[in-house]
Parts: C-alpha cells; structure tokens; sequence
C-alpha cells in the first residue's frame, strides 16, 4: 500500500476486528485514525485517535467502512452523497484490490478475530438461561433433535467456552470439545477439570484432521456454523462422515439465509454466511450422509437458521 493511510469509520467490534487483521499482515501503522459519533467517549484505540466525521472528512483520505450492513447502507450513502473516497469493507482492499489473501482466507480471519475480541461479553450472554432455552427447553426442536443423538462418544464442533457441555456431560460416556480458538479450549479445560471424560482440540477452522476415523457415535453443533463459510462447511460435512462409525448422526445448527451470495459474517444480517437448508441438504448428501430431519427456525429474523439431522449409513 505503498505510503497510503486510511480512515476505519466505525470504532465498535467490527472497527476494532479490521484493526486487528491489519495487524496481522503490519498494515496498522496505514491507518490515521477512526472515525466514530462517539468520537470524544471513545477518543483513541490502540493509541490511535478516534475523530469526529467533520474532522475525519478534511482529512482527504480514504474511509474503511466498518459499520454492520443495516448501519452500512446509511454510511456509504452519506460518503457517496459527500463524493467521498471509501472501501465498503475491509475486503474491498485487502483482497479485491490488493490481492492480499483468497476471499475464504479473509472470512475465516475476520470472523475468528471478531470472536477473540467480543467473546468475554457474547458468553456473559450466551451463558444465560435465556440463550439456553432455545437449544435445551423440554419439548423444544433443538432437544426433540438432540435427543437422537447417540452419545457414547460425541464431539461437540466450536464448543466456545463450554456453555452447553453441562446440559449434556451427565448423558455422555466421552465428550471431545473442539475450537479454532486456544483460549477456548484453555477455559474449557480448566471450567471441566474435575472430569476425565472430556478431551480437547483446538483445530484450524475447516476440518477435523486431529480426529480419528469411524471412531465417534455423533456430533453436533449450536451456534456457530451459522457463521462458517460455505466452502469449510462442505469440507467439516465430509470430515464429519469420515469420523463417525456407520449408524452415527450429527446435528448442524446452520444459517438458511440465501437471499445474496455475497452473504459472509462480516456483512450480512445476523452475519448469517450464505447457506440455505437446501443447499445444506445437497452438501450433506454428496459427503455421504442421509437426511433425517430438517427444521427450519427463527433467530432474530423469521426462518434465518435451520438445523438438520444426518445419518451415516
């Protein structure tokens, strides 16, 4: 980028996440400053100053959008209407113009990084009763379809910090916990230390290499892949048949959300990746497995999410 400096308008999760990845590639030092409404609350982050759009404005330098879609739309209309120059996203640079990394590649970072940095305050929330009862309420989808699993030797895929691993450690005979984030598995380790029927991985975010074949009865997953890629989760799909024994099933809670193939966690609502629970279906058979059960389910939004029984047969 030569000597080329930038604005990241927005100073939120989603500003401080691009901060990040740029710091990853020594590409943070390009950015000048933020720019915020909440500019003289914030006032700097990471030592870099957060300004006010007036301000940021007479800077005459690019902006970085960093605002979630619906917050989106409105920016890059106000930059437009101010003939301003602006990248609707990180990606737009580091991977449109820059060539910097493959688009799968960016996603990955953008949505791992985002959880590294708001995953204290996501699980004070998500270790509610409330956030729970979707997934384990009596009577519920989630449970009716949790209930056929056999739990013998289960895998539970983007465990996070271990939330629902209580709900179910006293049907299980053993639990593998796996995450893309160490810190995960670190807490998880140390939240389940009284038990030995637990193991740990933490694993790169697209397979389940560390696993052993036709050695687990089923698997599952709330919460999460509804955000992966939809290349990783055709790769966890095979993955997944290759690890469980013939007659074993896995529980995918994933994202129906393909109103625009250009859906990822980093810009669409709910960060709903492109999916749908067709789609899922196709994918889910071409690896191997028979479907059992689709349902699909409300998040937020009407009808975003779905979650889909298989069998391997």
């Amino acid at each position: 980028m030569e000597d080329r400096m930038f604005i990241i308008y927005g100073a939120g999760n989603k500003g401080r996440a691009y901060l990040q990845l740029l710091r990853r590639y020594n590409l943070d030092n390009r950015i000048r400053c933020f720019c915020d409404r909440d500019a003289l609350l914030i006032r700097n982050i990471d030592a870099i100053p957060v300004v006010s759009y007036q301000e940021a404005v007479s800077m005459g330098i690019p902006f970085i959008v960093a605002a979630r879609k619906e917050k989106a739309e409105e920016v890059v209309s106000r930059l437009k209407n101010d003939k301003k120059e602006f990248y609707a996203g990180l990606d737009k640079l580091l991977v449109d113009e820059l060539h910097l990394m493959p688009r799968i590649d960016y996603e990955r970072e953008i949505c791992a990084i985002s959880h590294i940095d708001t995953m204290d305050q996501y699980f004070e929330i998500a270790e509610s009763e409330g956030a729970l009862d979707f997934f384990w309420s009596a009577g519920g989808i989630c449970r009716g379809l949790f209930d056929k699993l056999d739990l013998q030797n289960t895998v539970e895929l983007a465990c996070g910090r271990g939330r629902h691993v209580p709900r179910y450690i006293n049907s299980a005979g053993h639990i593998t916990l796996v995450d893309i984030l160490e810190k995960n598995i670190d807490l998880c380790r140390m939240r389940f230390s009284d038990t030995d029927k637990i193991s740990y991985v933490v694993n790169n975010g697209c397979d389940l290499s560390a696993l052993p074949s036709e050695y687990y009865t089923s698997l599952f997953t709330y919460d999460s892949m509804v955000h992966f890629e939809l290349l990783d989760i055709s790769n966890y799909l095979k993955e997944t048949y290759r690890i469980l024994r013939p007659g074993g099933k896995a529980l995918f809670h994933h994202s129906n959300n393909d109103s625009d193939y250009k859906a990822s966690y980093d810009n669409a609502a709910e960060s709903r990746s492109f999916m749908s629970k067709n789609i899922f279906a196709y994918l889910a058979y071409r690896a191997g497995f028979e479907i059992e059960d689709q349902r699909i389910v409300d998040w937020v939004e009407p009808e975003i999410d779905c979650l889909t029984l298989v069998v391997k047969r």
